[in-house]
């Protein structure tokens, strides 16, 4: 046998296995000190702590795998709709016209039929390219003469070409290419029409012309008639001279010939100056050299101290680059980037002076050598961002007498810097003087002023434009300039008549030719004197849809009419709780056991309008931190609530309920009744200011009331005194952070209305103040109070038509409707779901312009399958 062994003790074991040492029974073991008994307070803190812990886990699963079970169950709908085509939009989709039919022509016999065999105001369009409604009217047709097109003869003597009116710059550059022609005049950008450029009158980089129609020979025009005619500088020259720069007041231009010039080589230098010695530099190297074919001179306005002038002279020299024309797809991600680059104040200025166009004009050459028609064939397709749902890239311009070009410079980056635009560039461009058209903006030569600029499509950036754009008109004005008018029409009544003073002469000629104002557009619906010389009155059937500057002035300074457009988007996920309490209301008053209510589904409602309006809101307008808290707020403690109920009224419910097979109790009928009355108080008042303390006491007067099943009675009086005891403690929790955190919100709202029955005001309307033209601001209780005036504005017999609310253009509203819905014209659906106890049915939002707010109610509000409109998001 083996002798037994004693491990080593000072052998190191680690593990389960390692032996602790021991020690001898004789030896002293150190006194230990007592351990101090722990007070009452302590041991209650650390249960309290323990407890919270634990109820807070308990929270959170709750509240995690409701969401979840919610998310899951909750059935969104997907609801596809077709583009209106009578819908008009223009290239920066700031302005959209609703018209009444759209008529496309394809020859001038067809424009002619089409405006004698219609009635109503017309509008003409092409590329669709000016920026504020120039090719449209509210309500009116529109002749798209985009199929209007070809280019109809070539004359290499005279050196003219015949065109088409809805023939692009491009598609002329292509016929006359291969037989060494350019054309004389035109934009940057050869993707306009020929007949959109002359109504415009537009103009480009060109040395020694003016504008465009310094190079036409003859226009062949549609007069309202509907009878054609010629016009030149000989024949029907007062026609020619409306029709040019004229916007369609006058007549179709159809047809036009122009004169071309022969396509050379050119050769691009470019050169960085001071601002304050460009003018004298240009007059030297450029004004009067006959090889200067394209110039310009470009600066950032957030330092206009320096410009780089670009130009091209003929050459002979060998091409760098032998393509006749740049091809038609030009888009990209460079240029887009760069622009956003420059928009950006402080380093965006620093980064493209000394970075991106140093690069820029080195790639490719110090100065390389090109056609004339490859310089001359830029496609707006290179501009075009990404989006332009929340942001958008503007043009503006200002011609200025060449003389006072340095100190305009200066003035107008001032105003760009005092009003924080997000300006991207200003390019100066050089006309000679083209006095014949009426509403010439080169009386004599001038610099142009191109503004480029970023700018967001809210209804409030847009007023703010509004206000630097009158601003920077004043300025042009006090330098002897003017402003051009394809762009967003902000300019007072009183500045168009200065800058252009002879449209009087334009109107007349209009009367003449087109007695009943058939002609319009939305500038024209601004600026055109009726036969008195007075702007008309505006009514339910004919107004702008841009709201008149001097309406705008008068508007803005009533008390509160301003509020913040993207709330119309953000505040459904809250009311979702008031469709979720009528729903749950409804479900008690039908007798319908508590514990078969889709309280998960309900939840799962909430968080799919929370995500669908951030992605619908976040596209064009800010979502902000604290929406983001609120609504997760609103969300948890909703989430909370349902799973609660949901846990109890499925385990110690369903007892009771097992219990009481009579039916409904009263305390389920009070309960049903409070659910109403709090879906029907906040839809006027904040939901913490409900009566709570009336809630308790009439649940206490239900156990007066005779009823059968004791058990259930008690229970159900339990546990909604402890409901409604909570939410009362909520409330004022709630309600006394909200007025520490934000300020008390206004409990009117401005309605602005145009047309109607004269003195017919809606119900409970505060004050009504009449506006220039005939506009009228109405003030009328929020939440349920817009929504009852707007269907007394839509019962009236007299057409109207809202302008804004609260000072806003767009306003999300809401309704239940059948499955397979879908909205009647210029609305714009944001989400739709189940209805969670009615799944026949879906809840809807849906983006509405105001302008077409009231046609909206009074088409939904008739159709036997339409939309049942709950609420209007009155911001």
């Amino acid at each position: 046998m083996a002798p037994e062994t004693t491990p080593d003790l000072a052998e190191p074991r680690t593990g389960l296995f390692r032996r602790l040492p021991t020690r001898s029974p004789r030896a002293k073991q150190p006194a230990q000190p007592a351990e101090p008994p722990r007070s009452p307070v302590r041991r209650w803190l650390r249960r309290a702590r323990r407890a919270a812990m634990w109820a807070g886990l308990g929270a959170l699963t709750v509240i995690g795998g409701t969401s979840a079970i919610g998310w899951w169950t909750s059935d969104p709908v997907a609801i596809a709709i077709e583009a209106d085509p009578r819908l008009v939009r223009d290239v920066t989709q700031l302005t959209a016209v609703q018209m009444a039919r759209v008529i496309t022509p394809k020859t001038t016999e067809e424009i002619a039929e089409a405006l004698r065999t219609t009635t109503g105001p017309v509008s003409i369009g092409g590329g669709r390219f000016s920026m504020g409604g120039q090719t449209a009217t509210t309500g009116g047709i529109q002749l798209d003469l985009r199929q209007l097109r070809g280019v109809l003869a070539i004359d290499t003597v005279l050196r003219t070409v015949t065109v088409r009116a809805g023939t692009t710059w491009r598609e002329v550059q292509e016929a006359i290419d291969p037989l060494g022609f350019a054309v004389q005049v035109m934009q940057t950008y050869n993707s306009f029409t020929v007949g959109g450029a002359l109504s415009v009158n537009a103009h480009g980089r060109y040395i020694g012309h003016g504008p465009v129609s310094s190079t036409v020979r003859s226009l062949r025009l549609v007069l309202a008639s509907g009878e054609i005619v010629t016009a030149s500088r000989t024949e029907r020259p007062e026609l020619f001279r409306a029709a040019l720069g004229g916007y369609g007041a006058v007549g179709v231009i159809a047809e036009a010939t122009l004169s071309l010039a022969r396509n050379v080589r050119v050769r691009r230098e470019d050169q960085v100056m001071p601002m304050a010695s460009y003018v004298a530099w240009f007059r030297e190297h450029v004004r009067n050299d006959s090889t200067v074919v394209f110039h310009n001179a470009d600066f950032a306005p957030g330092a206009p101290e320096e410009v780089r002038a670009v130009t091209y002279r003929e050459t002979t020299a060998p091409l760098t680059d032998t393509a006749r024309i740049r091809p038609r797809d030009q888009s990209g991600w460079v240029r887009p980037t760069a622009l956003e680059v420059f928009s950006r104040p402080g380093w965006g200025v620093w980064t493209r002076q000394q970075i991106i166009e140093p690069l820029a004009y080195r790639l490719g050459g110090r100065n390389p050598v090109t056609w004339r028609n490859f310089e001359a064939s830029y496609d707006v397709s290179e501009l075009e961002p990404s989006s332009r749902a929340h942001d958008t890239y503007v043009l503006q311009e200002y011609f200025i007498p060449v003389e006072r070009a340095t100190a305009f410079a200066g003035a107008m980056s001032r105003v760009l810097r005092d009003s924080s635009v997000r300006s991207v560039n200003v390019s100066i461009r050089h006309a000679n003087a083209e006095p014949e058209p009426l509403l010439t903006w080169a009386p004599t030569e001038t610099f142009a002023f191109v503004l480029y600029y970023r700018q967001e499509t809210t209804s409030e950036a847009q007023r703010a434009v509004g206000r630097w754009t009158r601003a920077l008109i004043d300025v042009a004005l006090a330098y002897g300039g003017s402003y051009y008018l394809p762009y967003q029409p902000h300019a007072t009544h009183a500045q168009f008549r200065a800058a252009y003073p002879r449209s009087d002469s334009l109107f007349a000629v209009k009367r003449a030719v087109d007695p009943t104002g058939r002609f319009t557009n939305v500038l024209w619906d601004l600026y055109a004197p009726d036969p008195s010389g007075a702007l008309p009155a505006v009514s339910g059937t004919r107004l702008p849809s841009h709201l008149p500057a001097e309406v705008r002035l008068a508007a803005d300074v009533l008390p509160s009419v301003h509020r913040t457009e993207a709330s119309t988007w953000t505040t459904h996920p809250e009311w979702d709780l008031v469709y979720s309490s009528e729903q749950y209301a409804a479900w008690l008053a039908a007798g319908r056991r508590p514990s078969a209510f889709p309280y998960a589904a309900t939840i799962g409602t909430f968080w799919r309008s929370y995500l669908g309006t951030w992605r619908w809101t976040r596209e064009r307008a800010e979502f902000g931190g604290r929406t983001h808290l609120m609504l997760a707020v609103i969300g948890t403690s909703t989430a909370l609530e349902y799973g609660l109920k949901a846990l109890y009224e499925n385990s110690v419910g369903r007892v009771t309920e097992w219990l009481a097979p009579e039916g409904t109790t009263p305390e389920e009928r009070v309960a049903a009744r409070v659910n109403a009355d709090y879906a029907r108080f906040i839809a006027i008042r904040p939901w913490y200011e409900f009566d709570y303390a009336g809630a308790l006491r009439a649940l206490a007067a239900a156990g007066d009331a005779p009823g059968a099943g004791r058990v259930r009675r008690a229970e159900r009086y339990a546990i909604l005194w402890l409901e409604f005891q909570a939410k009362r403690a909520y409330a004022t929790l709630i309600g006394g952070g909200t007025q520490v955190a934000y300020d008390a919100d206004e409990e009117t709202r401005w309605l602005l209305v145009a047309g109607g029955s004269p003195g017919a005001t809606p119900p409970r309307t505060d004050s009504v103040v009449t506006l220039p033209r005939g506009y009228r601001a109405l003030r009328v209780p929020r939440y349920a109070g817009v929504l009852t005036a707007l269907r007394a504005l839509a019962a009236d017999s007299v057409p109207v038509r809202l302008v804004e609310i609260a000072g806003n253009g767009r306003v999300a509203v809401t309704g239940t409707a059948p499955l397979g819905w879908r909205p009647a014209a210029a609305a714009a659906p944001i989400l739709a779901y189940r209805v969670p106890t009615d799944p026949a049915r879906m809840r809807v939002l849906v983006d509405v312009p105001v302008l077409e707010l009231v046609q909206f109610l009074r088409v939904e509000e008739s159709r036997p399958d339409g939309l049942g409109i709950d609420h209007l998001y009155d911001y």
